[in-house]
């Protein structure tokens, strides 16, 4: 996250991302309206042309392709001096890694892959699929919302209605689980428990090796935090039980409900929800002292297997064009209706659905997610000079 907001931060000081306009406001043709008299500050001699010899992607037509940093960037002329800021913050230290992407509505701005390959060993690029971890959850919301425009569920229904065993669940609503404000711990599991009982109950509970029915009965047997809708605190259990909710109420499983009513339409091709083996990056270990055991042994596909447990909170896989597609579609009204956009970024309590706002810059909407090799942000700027910009790392 503070590689993001380095980069955000010296957009905004150059002038090039002023968040002061409403995020309601999603018009199209401002988006590309680049104000006249910006300064060039890259030339085309400062970049090598489009490669011929390889094959290039839609997202990628049109820009032009520097080897020396495997960076692709806008010809336009007016975008130079953001162009150039892109570079120098994605080159300045070794922590960023992994692909940048900068769009507008219309038009990608800039594409980075940076400092990382791919298991194959070709560079990063916007086609590149990571884990995006908790970025899942503004899926799993999008979809959420989904149900309601259709009528079949009520962000007042209570978790009772669809977990009758869950006696707590009686004074918990939808809208307090998107808003994080149910009271509910943040795992099945109390973390004291998965410390205090050995690394065998932690590599069975992350390898999904409890039943969606065990957990829910682990989940029962935990007192509430606080009273529901009173306090906010992060929980993947919100969400996990929002995608069981799903699954409810659309007779589909939770992977095949994405495809059909987000991924297939808005076209993205190299997503996937609830599968493993697709991330095509070489993963990081985490940070030294993280962990007391060898995470690659606990996870010998270098990746967590994200499914029962973390669906609908963590368990997507993307790639940077498909975050970006999604985005668009998402802030475009290809997915929900302006009443549910309104919803979804009503921050309350510091949480809205599925996406939340950087403190101190209005209108800087983000999600980040984080699994045991991979880290995501998703930033969602609605600007006065711009329009709609949108900064997505994964990594």
């Amino acid at each position: 996250m503070k590689e993001m907001k380095r980069v955000l931060t010296a957009l905004i000081a150059a002038g090039y991302i002023l968040s002061a306009a409403g995020c309601g406001n999603n018009s199209a043709d401002k988006s590309t309206n680049a104000q006249s008299g910006v300064e060039q500050a890259v030339t085309s001699a400062d970049v090598t042309q489009s490669r011929d010899d390889e094959d290039t992607s839609d997202i990628t037509a049109g820009l032009v392709y520097d080897e020396s940093d495997n960076t692709w960037a806008t010809t336009d002329e007016s975008m130079q001096k953001l162009v150039k800021i892109m570079k120098s913050e994605c080159a300045k230290s070794p922590d960023i890694k992994g692909t940048y992407l900068l769009a507008s509505d219309n038009e990608v701005l800039f594409i980075g892959g940076i400092n990382c390959n791919e298991k194959d060993g070709s560079k990063t690029d916007a086609y590149t699929v990571y884990e995006i971890g908790s970025v899942t959850k503004t899926f799993t919301a999008t979809a959420v919302l989904q149900l309601c425009e259709q009528g079949k569920i009520s962000l007042d229904d209570t978790l009772s209605k669809y977990f009758p065993d869950y006696e707590k669940g009686k004074d918990i609503n939808l809208y307090q689980l998107l808003h994080m404000q149910s009271g509910i711990q943040r795992e099945f599991f109390s973390q004291e428990k998965l410390m205090t009982e050995g690394i065998e109950l932690f590599k069975k509970y992350y390898n999904d090796g409890f039943t969606m029915d065990e957990l829910l009965s682990e989940l029962y047997s935990y007192d509430l935090e606080y009273e529901p809708g009173t306090q906010y605190s992060y929980s993947n259990v919100n969400y996990v039980l929002l995608a069981l909710i799903i699954e409810q109420v659309s007779g589909e499983s939770y992977d095949e409900y994405i495809q059909k009513n987000i991924f297939d339409v808005c076209g993205m091709e190299h997503s996937s929800s609830m599968k493993t083996g697709d991330v095509s990056v070489i993963p990081d270990p985490p940070p030294e002292g993280l962990y007391d055991f060898d995470i690659y042994e606990v996870f010998p596909d270098g990746y967590w297997s994200q499914q029962r447990s973390s669906r609908g909170a963590g368990d997507i896989h993307c790639c940077a064009a498909d975050m970006l597609a999604f985005d668009r579609a998402l802030i475009g009204g290809k997915l929900i209706s302006e009443g549910s956009h309104a919803e979804m970024f009503k921050i309350d309590k510091n949480y809205g659905c599925g996406w939340t706002e950087m403190p101190g810059k209005n209108n800087v909407f983000f999600h980040d997610g984080a699994t045991a090799f991979f880290k995501a942000n998703n930033m969602y700027v609605n600007s006065e000079k711009y329009g709609n910009i949108y900064l997505i790392q994964l990594h």
